[in-house]
């Protein structure tokens, strides 16, 4: 294993939690309790998207809150369809029809269906924002990140490494992923608009399941022995240590400056929510000891809970608008984490019970590439 680089950094902040904070003021509903196992939701505006099982292999469902009707099937084929993303009306999946993994996309308005990639090598874990979709391609042999721009049709090789690149995710302006070239596990991000590459960290320890909103970037890591959630600010480079309690946090998702993750500090697995601006911290749901995957969009949170047996869809709708503190929030208290300047930092200022849990517990299910 390479020897990352030590550079040195000024404390800039402090935030971490050690303790479950005040609950999150909202309603809870159950959007989807059926034979077999749904796992992974998304969840932009009023749509509701997961991957399911319960025709015995993977397909993709769909729950419109809106229309208050039930779910209903985006891609239901004998073959599989796994790893839904969404942003705005768009869905995009990984489909193995041709007997390999392919991209494709969804309007959820129109109904709409487009292919977007054809190599006979696997492509998976789609991410999109926008009209930018990114994915995990084999093409080359070995785990590269691709990007196809929807309004130009233009296809982008963006890693060249022969290390292995994976997890990608897409915002605004910037891709990021989990890159294998230093021997183990770290982030790095790449500016669509210059084409410049850069790692946003780099340690001995693993870093993984980047995800990317607005200026912020989150992922799992494991710098202190078990998975803890840590934090990037782009414009400033500031690394901040979100969550490093004992038990392990994982399963990062983030929208407007808001961060959700799995949490095993309590009885079993929680959902819990990070406020980056008021650096305080709540649970979300406390309802069952087995919930897991959350995604967020603005007010609204989903997650999979194995409250009634198997895996089921939740969603958690916020009372109040996103963001802000409000009295009795838990505080961050400096004592445990702390941010410090990212050796990117000056660069980019200048520019079962558990089995059917621990199937989803590395994040989406890990596939063979062909």
């Amino acid at each position: 294993m390479l020897i990352a680089l030590v550079f040195t950094g000024i404390v800039l902040a402090a935030s971490a939690t050690s303790a479950a904070g005040e609950a999150l003021e909202g309603t809870e509903t159950k959007i989807i309790s059926e034979y077999g196992n749904q796992f992974f939701p998304v969840v932009t505006g009023d749509y509701i998207v997961w991957q399911d099982e319960r025709d015995r292999n993977f397909d993709i469902y769909m729950y419109d809150l809106s229309a208050g009707r039930t779910e209903v099937p985006i891609f239901s084929g004998s073959r599989d369809e796994i790893d839904p993303a969404v942003s705005g009306t768009h869905l995009v999946v990984a489909d193995d029809r041709r007997k390999n993994f392919d991209i494709y996309l969804y309007d959820l308005d129109s109904g709409k269906e487009t292919q977007i990639t054809t190599d006979s090598k696997d492509q998976t874990e789609p991410a999109i924002w926008e009209n930018t979709i990114v994915w995990t391609d084999k093409r080359n042999q070995h785990l590269d990140i691709y990007m196809y721009d929807l309004e130009s049709g233009t296809e982008t090789r963006v890693t060249t490494s022969t290390a292995d690149q994976t997890q990608p995710d897409v915002g605004e302006n910037i891709i990021v992923w989990t890159d294998t070239r230093n021997g183990n596990d770290d982030i790095y991000m790449y500016d669509i608009s210059t084409g410049k590459e850069s790692p946003v960290v780099e340690d001995p320890a693993d870093q993984s399941k980047p995800v990317v909103d607005g200026d912020y970037i989150a992922w799992e890591d494991r710098r202190n022995g078990n998975l803890d959630i840590y934090m990037y600010e782009i414009s400033t480079g500031k690394e901040i240590a979100v969550s490093t309690h004992a038990s392990a946090q994982k399963d990062p998702a983030i929208s407007e400056g808001r961060i959700v993750w799995t949490d095993s500090r309590g009885d079993g697995t929680n959902i819990y929510i990070y406020d980056i601006s008021s650096e305080t911290v709540k649970t979300v749901s406390t309802a069952s000891a087995y919930q897991s995957n959350p995604a967020i969009d603005g007010n609204k949170i989903v997650w999979q809970d194995k409250r009634s047996g198997s895996m089921d869809i939740y969603l958690f709708t916020e009372d109040e608008p996103a963001g802000g503190a409000t009295s009795g929030e838990e505080a961050a208290s400096g004592t445990e984490g702390e941010a410090k300047e990212s050796p990117l930092g000056s660069f980019i200022g200048a520019a079962a019970i558990m089995t059917a849990y621990l199937v989803s517990a590395g994040g989406k299910k890990k596939r063979k590439m062909n």
